[in-house]
């Protein structure tokens, strides 16, 4: 009888390991998806910010913005493929015409945000009295406890 309560009882004990190992296990996955939400949500909600500010602009060339580069500039930044930025983002030794990431409004310890003007939409009108689409690509990148980044294409008539 002491033999099988002792095993019975050895059996108990491995279960109940196995399954708070199991448990630890899913709560280290949640924590997990909950930081990789977070970011997300914060680098979507840069991009949104970024968009604003450019909807709110009557003509793309008339206003310097520091956030933003120019196809030229970023092919002098060597930032030519989505790859390239992750570098030029770390990078703290930039040309004085390079673009400044800023920081965003939402989560603003972590999250920044910069676009790049393609130019001109391959296509679009090049009368001078019409309005000319321009092509963007918008960036939102948020690092805490972990990095994402979001690049969305953007398109405006100025």
């Amino acid at each position: 009888m002491i033999l099988l309560s002792m095993m019975i009882l050895m059996l108990l004990t491995i279960i109940s390991y196995a399954a708070s190992k199991t448990a630890s296990t899913e709560v280290k996955i949640a924590r997990n998806e909950y930081l990789y939400h977070n970011n997300f949500y914060c680098a979507e909600g840069a991009i949104v910010q970024a968009i604003d500010q450019m909807e709110r602009l009557a003509a793309i060339d008339a206003v310097d913005l520091d956030w933003m580069m120019n196809e030229s500039q970023a092919v002098d930044n060597d930032v030519q493929e989505d790859a390239d930025l992750f570098g030029y983002w770390k990078d703290d030794e930039k040309t004085a015409d390079a673009a400044v990431p800023q920081a965003a409004a939402v989560c603003s310890d972590h999250t920044e945000f910069m676009a790049i003007d393609r130019g001109v939409l391959a296509g679009s009108s090049l009368d001078m009295s019409k309005p000319t689409k321009h092509a963007f690509a918008v960036y939102g990148r948020s690092n805490q406890r972990g990095l994402v980044m979001i690049k969305i294409g953007y398109m405006k008539e100025y």
